[in-house]
């Protein structure tokens, strides 16, 4: 099983390496414009051929999106209070708590280690935790909410026009097949080299508030896997939906969040520590979870 670990982690492992190291030595990744061409090509391809390729009933996948959606409410209603306890601002962290890394870390994470039929549940799950980012997080951080950015979402679009045609019955055309899976190929490795560039841009120097952080990059994880185990006991969720729920759930902050919180004058710089120290304990949540599995 560790064997089968390390297979599935190593891949990942070496493209986020590969982008600190880019990222240091080049200036081949620092064109905004590269997360641009992911978030607006990229995923919302990879949405479209998971659900044009995938095997499982749209009733599956709406288990997924009702697991996920019960998940991050859960995790909002205990993380609120655990940041209240120990006096921390809610508003600055709760979306960071809530929110984790399940696009350019969890998604390959998902299918190195359960397979390409687990992609349909991932891609419903990271989604979900977008969509999750531009209304929960927004609000948190700017005090109001805005609907038309959301029905705007590239993601979020290709996810309706995905389930709307599946539920037709209507075969896919073969030419349009091979285009998203062409184009859906190049967002996994660009993710991971835009997830090394975010990291290498981390200022250790930021970690004196060590106590604090490492709090915060363990409730992270903690807060995610728990919350999603709840769930599956809670849900009849199949196995592999239930696997690759607890899986995207424990993994950590994700860059985004230090965005929004940049963007919306949040704790941007104690965020930018815990993505880099919530990374580890989200690895270790994982290993234990394969060894479980």
């Amino acid at each position: 099983m560790l064997s089968a670990y390390w297979n599935a982690l190593f891949p990942v492992v070496f493209c986020a390496g590969l982008g600190v190291m880019l990222a240091r030595r080049t200036s081949l990744l620092d064109s905004p414009e590269l997360s641009r061409l992911v978030t607006l090509i990229g995923l919302p391809a990879l949405i479209l051929n998971a659900l044009f390729t995938m095997t499982t009933s749209l009733w599956a996948v709406s288990d997924t999106f009702l697991a996920i959606v019960a998940t991050l409410a859960l995790s909002a209603v205990i993380g609120a209070a655990v940041l209240r306890l120990a006096g921390l601002d809610v508003r600055g962290y709760l979306s960071m708590w809530v929110n984790p890394n399940t696009g350019n870390l969890g998604l390959p994470l998902v299918f190195a280690l359960l397979g390409p039929q687990a992609m349909v549940h991932a891609v419903v799950i990271s989604t979900v935790v977008q969509i999750s980012h531009f209304t929960l997080g927004v609000w948190l951080l700017s005090g109001r909410f805005s609907v038309k950015s959301l029905l705007s979402n590239a993601s979020v679009i290709a996810l309706c026009f995905g389930v709307a045609w599946s539920s037709t019955g209507w075969q896919v055309p073969t030419a349009v097949l091979r285009t998203v899976d062409i184009l859906s190929g190049m967002t996994i490795p660009v993710m991971l080299l835009l997830l090394g560039r975010s990291l290498s841009s981390i200022n250790l120097r930021e970690l004196t508030r060590l106590k604090r952080i490492v709090g915060l990059s363990v409730g992270r994880v903690t807060l995610g896997l728990g919350a999603a185990f709840l769930v599956t006991q809670a849900f009849a969720l199949s196995p592999l939906v239930a696997h690759t729920l607890m899986i995207q759930a424990s993994m950590p902050v994700a860059v985004i969040s230090y965005i929004l919180a940049a963007h919306y004058h949040g704790p941007k710089e104690d965020i930018a520590a815990v993505i880099l120290v919530s990374l580890p304990f989200s690895l270790l949540a994982v290993l234990f979870l394969v060894a479980r599995f």
